[in-house]
């Protein structure tokens, strides 16, 4: 470009009264396009080099991506194994309930331990000599804290589900449920000492 402004200068120095200004201009004129061509040479070198970035960085994504998905699927494998050890648990402890109660028991428990929600059964369960306050209460804390579920939506649980084992109300088992330690040694045989609620 500044080679331009020679011969361009020379075409119009024939105005001899304005030829230090014609200079003048046509060097300004080729400076400014210079730097505009350099302008738009940094403009697309700058977004081909976006351009590789962003695909390099969607391709990450996906690995990320990828990576997080065979996480989770992991995770779920064994939170599903830890859930079928903790219900084939629990079913063998309430075997004394009717095979119905039995049915409708397991079934809020699997609603509650895969989705938190706490439904109760469409039947009534009705409490069992053979199974106390107590027993049953160290049976769903047992199972409920090996799933990671809050003491809170424990207390919840029994109470939604065994409304006929604890007539005093929430308030009232709430204070006498276990503490906030799980029961990770709960297939021992010694059970937890708990208070027992009157009825």
């Amino acid at each position: 470009m500044l080679l331009a402004v020679i011969p361009i200068s020379e075409y119009m120095a024939g105005d001899t009264q304005n030829s230090s200004s014609n200079y003048l201009l046509v060097l300004i004129f080729d400076i400014a396009v210079g730097y505009f061509c350099m302008y738009i040479a940094a403009l697309l070198k700058f977004n081909v080099l976006r351009r590789k970035n962003q695909a390099l960085e969607n391709a990450l994504t996906e690995k990320q991506q990828e990576n997080v998905a065979i996480l989770l699927e992991h995770q779920n494998e064994k939170q599903q194994a830890l859930q079928q050890r903790e219900f084939e648990w629990l079913a063998g402890k309430i075997k004394m309930f009717t095979e119905e109660e039995q049915e409708a028991i397991l079934a809020s428990a699997l609603s509650f331990a895969e989705h938190d929600l706490i439904v109760a059964p469409s039947i009534n369960i009705q409490p069992k000599e053979t199974c106390s306050q107590q027993e049953l209460m160290y049976f769903v804390c047992s199972a409920f804290y090996n799933m990671d579920k809050s003491r809170s939506k424990i207390v919840s649980f029994l109470y939604k589900v065994f409304p006929l084992y604890f007539p005093a109300g929430e308030s009232a088992l709430a204070k006498k449920m276990p503490g906030l330690e799980k029961r990770k040694g709960k297939k021992k045989t010694h059970p937890v000492q708990l208070k027992t609620l009157t009825i």
